[in-house]
């Protein structure tokens, strides 16, 4: 068979992490209920990307719909920078709205994310991801603190120089940016009157929740941060 050759491409890429994956299968290796909640988990990570792929309207060229891998608790998303057919197409704005579709995904599963996102060379097959791009979003998520996704310094300074540069997608902090996660246009049912106070009061309880048991020290520092956080998005 044929081996595929590698093209790099510019492309958007984003490195996505489900916390606390680790702690979860060393439970399900000994417990049967947590079992069942790592296997909701996982069910989760493998249907999301296609659930929203299936929303894409129909007039969206295949090409420009990103590609995605998974790796256990990690989502590897691509995207072409850009295209010279459509001039208003932003492939980092489509992965940070991508982001915030999947942040929301799983916060109503009780989950928190964090994750990089870079621009650059890189060649994405359906099984395969290389390039500089990708690991520089690797590097990112794994230095990463906060259960948020933050742009590499080269995709903040696309992200200014871009139409984007004023969306509430994205919100700056020393001079780099990061994906508002819990934007509220991208809630599910979100005209509906009430959804959005529920939805963040909803996320607010499971916060509170999770910062009352005795996690690791850097685990509860993260829901910490993300509860502040949502507290002054939401207000």
């Amino acid at each position: 068979m044929p081996q595929q050759k590698i093209n790099f491409e510019e492309r958007a890429v984003a490195f996505i992490d489900v916390l606390g994956f680790s702690a979860l299968v060393n439970k399900a290796s000994t417990q049967s209920s947590e079992r069942i909640k790592l296997q909701t988990l996982v069910d989760s990570l493998e249907s999301v990307i296609p659930l929203l792929n299936s929303t894409v309207d129909e007039s969206i060229p295949n090409h420009l719909i990103p590609k995605h891998n998974y790796i256990s608790d990690c989502i590897i998303l691509s995207a072409p920078l850009s295209d010279k057919d459509m001039e208003s197409y932003c492939g980092l704005s489509v992965l940070v709205m991508r982001v915030i579709q999947i942040t929301h995904r799983f916060l109503e599963n009780g989950y928190l994310i964090s994750g990089g996102i870079s621009i650059g060379k890189v060649w994405h097959t359906e099984s395969n991801i290389i390039g500089p791009a990708y690991q520089d979003a690797f590097k990112i998520e794994s230095m990463n603190y906060l259960p948020c996704v933050l742009l590499s310094k080269k995709a903040s300074k696309y992200w200014k120089t871009s139409s984007n540069f004023n969306s509430t997608m994205c919100f700056q902090h020393k001079g780099t940016f990061r994906v508002n996660g819990v934007h509220n246009y991208y809630i599910q049912n979100n005209t509906e009157h009430g959804v959005i106070e529920k939805t963040y009061e909803k996320y607010k309880n499971h916060a509170k929740e999770q910062i009352s048991l005795k996690l690791p020290h850097r685990a509860k520092r993260k829901w910490q941060w993300f509860y502040a956080f949502l507290r002054k998005v939401s207000s």
